[in-house]
């Protein structure tokens, strides 16, 4: 019975390559609700790309089985509902920016009298320098050939949306970009999954990752709403002017539910299970007197997942 909720789901997918030598994919089952924005994190190598091919419909697993919205992804149906953002598209660089994005448009066979408004909205929203519209592609940055990339991806208007590496080659207003466009799909209740190493945008972006290596789903963790792991603060305070006595540290971790894991002159490492936490046990030290100059976290929380499972091979 078809899960309404339920925009993807994968199920015991396997995928091999060179006649089976090399498994890219083992056994992997993964369940994506409408709506929702999912993160794949792992090595290099250990499988992401091809997830994000068998979503596509573009490879044939060995084993398993993929439904999008119920369907087999390469149904013509399910097509008009997805979007791509291809890690390395090919572009044709006798082409215009527009001449691009109209090619395409006439290739899903969109509405031929909204081609000129959809065409100009989209690449006024991932904010294509106007001058660069009637451009041919050769002379594009690499930074603009991904914002047409972005653009393309949304041509469709699609209820799920893949993004491998959007972020690449983007500057910080370009990344500013993928951050609308995925705004844009949580307010239209559209699902996405994004494919990328930029460990603080997915935590920024996403509300679960799949952490994979091997081939495998190592471990699939809530990003919104919910601590998924502890992470080290780092906090520096000031003897100017203080002259209380220096407060029980690892007493007032306590209260506030983190634990001191290193005190130095000055200096102190807590363990906190999230940024609320953290502001908690702030709060908690400079009410108890200390002058507190700095507080930094010491890795993101991705970044500690990514070490913790073993993140390189």
């Amino acid at each position: 019975m078809l899960d309404n909720n339920v925009c993807a789901q994968v199920s015991n997918l396997t995928k091999s390559y060179g006649k089976g030598k090399i498994k890219a994919l083992d056994s992997v089952n993964l369940s994506i609700e409408t709506g929702e924005i999912v993160g794949l994190i792992g090595p290099n190598g250990s499988g992401k790309t091809t997830l994000v091919g068998c979503l596509l419909g573009l490879l044939k697993p060995d084993s398993g089985d993929v439904k999008i919205f119920g369907k087999d992804p390469d149904f013509s149906s399910v097509h008009k509902l997805i979007g791509y953002m291809p890690e390395r598209p090919d572009f044709e660089h006798w082409m215009t920016g527009w001449q691009f994005l109209e090619y395409h448009h006439g290739l899903a066979r969109l509405n031929a009298n909204n081609a000129k408004k959809t065409i100009e909205e989209l690449l006024e929203f991932v904010e294509l320098p106007r001058d660069a519209w009637t451009r041919r592609l050769k002379t594009y940055s690499r930074g603009m050939l991904q914002r047409l990339n972005l653009a393309q991806g949304l041509l469709t208007d699609p209820k799920f949306l893949l993004m491998d590496e959007p972020t690449l080659g983007l500057d910080p207003a370009g990344v500013s970009v993928v951050r609308k466009i995925v705004g844009r799909l949580r307010e239209k209740g559209a699902t996405a999954v994004i494919n990328s190493h930029q460990l603080d945008e997915i935590e920024r972006l996403c509300d679960r990752v799949a952490f994979i290596k091997h081939g495998k789903i190592a471990v699939i963790e809530k990003l919104k709403g919910q601590d998924f792991c502890d992470y080290v603060i780092s906090i520096k305070w000031s003897l100017n002017g203080f002259t209380g006595g220096e407060p029980d540290l690892a007493a007032l971790a306590i209260e506030a539910g983190s634990v001191l894991k290193e005190q130095k002159l000055q200096t102190a490492r807590f363990v906190v299970k999230d940024s609320q936490a953290a502001g908690y046990l702030i709060k908690k030290l400079v009410t108890a007197g200390l002058l507190v100059e700095e507080a930094t976290p010491e890795r993101a929380r991705l970044e500690q997942l990514f070490l913790e499972q073993g993140g390189s091979d």
